[in-house]
């Protein structure tokens, strides 16, 4: 009997260890599988009551979070730039002035391309070097006659010979197209002045003006509408020497641009020509007006005038 009931005792220890043993394993796949869930329900705002706080992503993110809130830092200014003033819309005809600032060297070659509406093709129209400015803000500026524009929307572009500092604007022309699709450079003689058949050519007074300022020279043309012009503005001591003054420039300022021949309200056709001033040393300057060659050979000059920047 005593073997017995030894053994009646053994049988119920052995179950009680099984039903323990039972209980701790499901006590430890309950717990992993809670911490399973909070895993796949935490990218779910919907269904985690946590999510898009600082607890529910970890405290270790909260600094990062709160850095997004702190100011932009200022640009470096030491990385060179160009900007182009406003510039709005114009009339065909009106003076075009595109001016700016840059923190480019002065002296560096600037460029300045169009592109017209939709077309794509980009059109050089000039280039310049930078003007000194103040505090190492330096300028720049392009003027031009529009009369031989067409109307419409504009790119412009502004860079360096490489390209690889650059801006652009936008602006529109209104007004009726007063060029021509087919320019012509004049092929006859200039013969004698005021004969019959002899081109002429009238230059607007341009009277005294201030150094820097810029404007538009312009006048009239028996020439056909299209005719290409060459206008040349230079110190008039190129041409008297006994006008060049002690305090006279080492390397005076002159230009020579082409412009075109386009229709007129009046009689007689026109042309106009931009000049800016900036950077001209003060003195008397000679304006010639002529018709170009081809070749770009012959100039007869069929109209002048004199100035003064003082």
């Amino acid at each position: 009997m005593k073997t017995q009931q030894k053994t009646g005792i053994g049988f119920i220890c052995l179950a009680m260890l099984i039903i323990a043993t039972l209980v701790i394993a499901g006590c430890v796949g309950s717990t992993s599988g809670g911490q399973g869930q909070m895993t796949a329900t935490s990218d779910k705002p919907d269904e985690n009551p946590n999510a898009g706080t600082i607890v529910a992503t970890g405290t270790t993110t909260a600094p990062a979070l709160l850095k997004t809130a702190q100011p932009t830092p200022a640009a470096d200014s030491s990385v060179p730039f160009i900007t182009i003033d406003p510039i709005g819309n114009k009339n065909i005809g009106e003076l075009l002035v595109i001016s700016g600032t840059t923190n480019l060297p002065e002296k560096t070659w600037i460029y300045l391309s169009r592109t017209f509406g939709s077309s794509g093709d980009v059109v050089t129209m000039a280039n310049k070097q930078v003007l000194p400015g103040t505090n190492g803000i330096n300028r720049w500026r392009f003027a031009f006659d529009s009369s031989g524009f067409r109307p419409g929307s504009y790119t412009l572009t502004v860079a360096t010979r490489e390209k690889d500092v650059a801006e652009s604007a936008q602006f529109s022309l209104q007004g009726m197209f007063l060029g021509t699709d087919s320019p012509v450079y004049y092929s006859g003689t200039s013969g004698t002045p005021g004969s019959v058949g002899t081109p002429s050519i009238t230059v607007q007074p341009v009277g005294d003006r201030q150094q820097g300022d810029v404007f538009l020279i312009s006048g009239t043309t028996s020439l056909a509408e299209g005719t290409l012009l060459l206008c040349q503005i230079y110190p008039a001591y190129f041409e008297d020497a006994t006008k060049r003054l002690a305090t006279s420039s080492g390397s005076p300022t002159s230009i020579a641009v082409d412009t075109i021949v386009v229709r007129s309200t009046g009689n007689a056709n026109r042309w106009a020509c931009a000049l800016d001033t900036d950077g001209y040393e003060k003195t008397g300057y000679v304006v010639n007006v002529s018709t170009i060659s081809v070749d770009g050979v012959r100039k007869d000059i069929f109209g002048s005038v004199h100035f003064t920047l003082r």
